[in-house]
């Protein structure tokens, strides 16, 4: 039987935490079995619960907001709306 591995939180490898911090917790996981032994089930817990613990704040990119992609679907269906107009003047049925 394996001796029994335990990872706390500062004996997470820096390198797992900067893949971590960049969303690839697929990457985060091959790391840290690389360099702790790890199985594969184990090693995505320490990873999740690193994840959930690491997480941002505000995890959508910078400039995004709710008002403008509602400004945006409006302009969209007012589009779709002038376009049928127009084929229905152009092609009567």
């Amino acid at each position: 039987m394996k001796n029994e591995i335990v990872i706390d939180d500062n004996d997470i490898p820096a390198d797992v935490l900067e893949a971590i911090a960049a969303g690839r917790k697929v990457v985060a996981i091959k790391l840290l079995r690389e360099a702790t032994g790890l199985g594969l089930a184990n090693a995505k817990v320490v990873v999740d619960r690193a994840a959930a613990r690491h997480e941002q704040t505000n995890p959508r990119p910078p400039g995004f907001s709710e008002e403008n992609n509602n400004a945006r679907l409006l302009g969209m269906m007012v589009l779709l709306v002038v376009a049928f107009v127009a084929y229905r003047f152009f092609y009567p049925v």
